[in-house]
């Protein structure tokens, strides 16, 4: 009777932890989606704002432990090996990206879904949560997560917490999509809405489609914080294999840990570039998905490299699909480090190894089939980038359902006319360059350590380690990284692809490794010509801490500069968004023109940048902001921006367009701006004001008797006149022309700089 009870008391107890657990997590929930949170942060602040931060604040951890608790599940359905946390960080994420796809492929991503999968998976795994593995607690190690807690902060309060309202690409093309599915249920588009660019990019990310269905689109900033934390855990365990600590000596071996911890903070906090020191990983926008690819990128040199196990096979297989899956460009990058892993196995032989690699290929490749195929039988296109190559195989009909094939080849001509040569043989130069710098920065710091090590041996000399020689380690992690580093840098340097610069950002993180690495080798090849000079006890501690005060240098002259520039502190304490220094897009305009014209649509026909903050945002009735390129309207671009004034104005109305926005001082006319219908003659015919600002004015059109002004006429046919002047001075031509009579392009590259004249109309 007394052990039933004390099981029935134990049980009670459990349960309660568990009820509390998470009943907070639903509160949270509950907050962070409460009606009109996203109008107060923005506009008001005050007590919403703290207790939406404290909601992510509790939510974030829930979501870490989740993605963990999925890895932990996976393994456990097969036989393995002892996984470390890092393993099932990255294999519980590439299968929820999985699972995600699966679930809006089948219009199933509904809350009580979604929802019940997760408390299922945290229930299951609260059964036989391991306990963190511990660490024995000195003062390098305690100095260290002083310094990387101090970073995760700073980084989490201003890229994760605050909702990115400065980016255009993130309000324009991520979070709309990442709203959409949470409406539709799916991962497939609304024939209202055919947002077909953000389909593309988002709809093989299923971790985040998942967590879109019970939180807002901003869980994807969050999303990106855990990936964050997860490139500095691999860089910890890729220190570990990398350096050949332990073949120089035990003091050495018994500072790894330290050392492997300073090495993923100094990773985290490192500048972009050594020569000109711009921000790094920590300023990528985290409302974007490169975090994402970038965390299972240096996963992937951590799988090649060590030794392999069945959970490497494992994840090598499902972390390459699901990666290629989410976008299959991103296959480029794994096939690199496939080809570099099997490259450094098949020297050693090892089969295992080479397997892995292999599977990590293979993985990449059936989820670029994947990805193409879904694209392909569903848009008409394998991928809209690059443009030209899938052009050709793209179908016109399918694609017309979604948009425009000529506003893309639109795209590609003003592309072209814009940008400089693809090959960059200057990049070649920079890329010589920073090799140059880098190697030197390692010569001298090894010359530094030897003389370190020489001058402690005389002092105090330690002989228990003069005896023993150094453990053998073998050179091909450092190898492959360096190796990566360096093809990446290249192909980034000396390839004119903003795309690529973006996404190879995350390689920064490796170059604190990689210089230690080298300089680590450089005293393994030192110590084996003369063994006396690492008798000594000084070398590691003098090593940790000149990495601790590098740590130190990069976390409060990075990130902290950033997080005090964008004064991120005043919105934990209620501060309201757009009151911030660095939110220049006026978000009191969206506002304005909701109120003033209700739930009608209007058609933009310039200020393309100034209503970014407009496009599917909020604050607006769904689709009230028409989208230049991605909406119902930009399906008919032949019929409104190329075809006659009569038929563009019979297309507009039966599309329901009712009003028209000409921001004043704006020569930012953009593709249907240049239609027919809105040249001089047609606008006093066609057209009245509906609304007069002093920013701009709201046209609609004409009834009866009422007539557009002749100065306001006359105003916005300068206006555009003055926009056609400027592309033509910037192109040498006038591309909407060029593409509207399909006629060759005349004259020769103008002044590119010119083009910032559009937004000012100087």
């Amino acid at each position: 009777m007394a052990a039933t009870g004390l099981r029935l008391r134990a049980s009670v107890e459990t349960w309660s932890l568990r009820v509390l657990i998470f009943v907070t997590a639903a509160l949270s929930i509950w907050f962070v989606n409460r009606t009109g949170t996203y109008r107060t942060l923005l506009f008001d602040g005050g007590w919403t704002t703290r207790f939406y931060v404290l909601a992510w604040i509790v939510l974030t951890p829930y979501l870490g432990w989740l993605i963990m608790a999925t890895g932990r599940l996976v393994f456990s359905l097969i036989r393995h090996e002892p996984t470390q946390r890092v393993d099932e960080f990255f294999v519980g994420a590439a299968a929820l990206i999985l699972t995600g796809f699966g679930l809006g492929a089948l219009s199933i991503l509904y809350p009580p879904i979604v929802l019940g999968f997760a408390a299922a998976v945290l229930l299951w795994d609260s059964r036989s949560f391991r306990k963190p593995r511990k660490f024995a607690l000195t003062l390098p190690l305690l100095a260290t997560s002083v310094l990387g807690l101090w970073l995760l902060a700073t980084v989490f309060i201003d890229r994760a917490l605050i909702p990115d309202v400065m980016s255009s690409d993130v309000q324009q093309l991520y979070a709309p999509y990442l709203a959409e599915v949470a409406r539709n249920h799916s991962i497939w588009l609304a024939a209202d809405n055919p947002i077909f660019s953000d389909f593309e990019v988002g709809h093989g990310n299923g971790l985040h489609l998942m967590l879109a269905t019970f939180l807002p689109p901003h869980v994807a900033q969050i999303i990106s914080f855990l990936y964050f934390v997860g490139i500095g855990a691999v860089i910890f365990e890729l220190a570990r294999l990398v350096l050949p600590l332990q073949a120089l000596g035990r003091r050495w071996e018994d500072a790894t840990i330290p050392i492997a911890f300073a090495l993923a903070v100094l990773g985290l906090a490192w500048p972009q570039t050594m020569p000109n020191l711009r921000p790094g990983l920590y300023v990528m926008e985290f409302g974007k998905y490169h975090l994402q690819t970038a965390a299972f990128f240096v996963y992937f040199l951590l799988v090649v490299i060590r030794s392999s196990q069945s959970r490497d096979r494992l994840a090598a297989g499902m972390c390459g699909l699901a990666v290629a899956a989410s976008y299959p460009l991103y296959a480029a990058f794994v096939f690199l480090i496939s080809t570099l892993g099997a490259f450094a196995k098949a020297l050693q032989r090892n089969r295992s190894g080479l397997k892995t690699c292999v599977l990590l290929g293979f993985g990449a490749i059936a989820g670029c089939v994947l990805a193409f195929s879904v694209n392909y039988f569903y848009l008409g296109i394998p991928a809209t980038n690059p443009y030209s190559l899938f052009r050709r195989v793209a179908s016109v009909e399918r694609f017309s359902q979604f948009g425009s094939l000529d506003i893309l080849d639109y795209f590609v001509l003003a592309q072209s006319l814009d940008v400089s040569d693809f090959l960059s043989k200057a990049g070649l130069l920079a890329f010589l360059k920073q090799v140059r710098s880098v190697l030197l920065v390692a010569i001298l710091i090894t010359i530094a350590m030897c003389a370190v090590t020489f001058a402690g041996s005389r002092l105090s000399p330690d002989r228990s380690d003069v005896s023993k020689p150094g453990t053998s380690s073998n050179p091909v992690g450092l190898f492959i990284v360096v190796a990566y580093l360096a093809s990446v840098r290249l192909l980034d340097l000396t390839l004119n692809i903003p795309s690529l610069m973006r996404l190879s950002v995350h390689i920064n993180a490796l170059f604190p490794l990689a210089t230690v690495g080298m300089v680590c080798w450089g005293l393994v090849l030192v110590r084996r010509v003369k063994p006396a000079w690492f008798a000594d006890r000084f070398a590691p501690p003098v090593a940790f801490v000149s990495l601790l005060v590098a740590c130190a240098w990069a976390t409060n002259a990075h990130p902290w500069k950033s997080f005090q520039n964008d004064e991120a502190i005043t919105f934990v304490q209620g501060a309201a968004l757009d009151r911030m220094p660095n939110v220049k897009l006026n978000w009191q305009r969206c506002d304005e023109l909701q109120q003033s014209t209700g739930s009608d649509r209007i058609l933009a026909l310039n200020g393309y940048r100034a209503m970014v903050p407009c496009y599917f945002s909020p604050l607006l009735t769904r689709g009230k902001i028409i989208h230049t390129y991605q909406s119902d309207v930009a399906r008919d671009f032949r019929k409104i921006a190329l075809g006659s004034a009569d038929t563009a104005e019979a297309t507009l109305r039966s599309l329901g367009v009712k009003f028209f926005y000409v921001q004043k001082q704006n020569c930012d006319f953009w593709l249907n701006g240049f239609s027919d219908l809105f040249e001089r003659g047609e606008l006093a015919r066609r057209f009245t004001v509906y609304r007069d600002t002093a920013g701009y004015w709201i046209l609609t059109w004409k009834n009866r008797d009422q007539a557009l002004s002749p100065e306001i006429e006359a105003a916005i046919s300068a206006l555009r006149t003055r926009s056609k002047d400027i592309y033509r001075e910037g192109y040498g031509t006038d591309p909407f022309e060029v593409m509207k009579h399909g006629s060759a392009r005349r004259g020769e590259r103008g002044n590119i700089a010119v083009l910032d004249q559009l937004f000012t109309c100087q």
